[in-house]
């Protein structure tokens, strides 16, 4: 069974990296935000960012896409949520992604992005043995932003909308040596060893 999951899983990255139809959005993807996508592009650059450039659009010329963008959801903390001020519950979320990516919660938010990149059931399981067996290798983790979510539609608030900061998505990204191919290979060796 497991060696059937690994061809899948391989296929379905290969169609995540090519661009599927899926509702998600990758690396080549600038909203409203610029910022918001999931993909394999070069290191971040706030002033970009900024401008509302994707790294892919800043990285067309750079082989060197070693870095994984991931999404995923953060909370601010309950005291400010209670406290009612905006700037504090932007704080607390954003501060509580950063914790996110930069602790135990990458393995989760790899998982995650396994899960929805390849279908597998068992993504957290293999997001925490790529994580553990990549430990050392694994550099440049950190928070390239995050936005607002609308609590009614579970996506950004749009430009000028309410933004309360109860909730909000960010975009945490890593340095994961040799690229989209090396993460391959070790999430199809974690996928073997389990």
């Amino acid at each position: 069974m497991k060696k059937v999951l690994i061809p899948a899983i391989l296929a379905v990255f290969a169609l995540a990296y090519c661009g599927a139809g899926d509702s998600r959005r990758d690396a080549t993807t600038v909203g409203s935000d610029g910022w918001v996508f999931e993909g394999w592009a070069c290191a971040p650059d706030a002033a970009k960012a900024l401008e509302g450039l994707s790294p892919a659009e800043y990285c067309q010329d750079d082989d060197n896409k070693d870095y994984l963008y991931l999404k995923f959801s953060a909370r601010a903390s309950q005291q400010a949520i209670q406290n009612g001020s905006i700037a504090m519950k932007q704080t607390t979320c954003r501060r509580a992604a950063r914790d996110l990516v930069a602790g135990d919660g990458l393995s989760k938010i790899i998982g995650d992005y396994l899960e929805q990149a390849s279908g597998v059931a068992d993504g957290q399981s293999t997001g925490y043995a790529i994580v553990t067996q990549s430990r050392g290798k694994i550099k440049g983790i950190g928070l390239y932003d995050c936005c607002s979510l609308d609590a009614r539609t579970g996506t950004c608030v749009e430009a000028g909308g309410n933004e309360t900061w109860e909730d909000c998505q960010c975009v945490g990204y890593m340095k994961f040596p040799g690229g989209q191919r090396a993460f391959e290979a070790a999430a199809e060796e974690a996928q073997i060893s389990q």
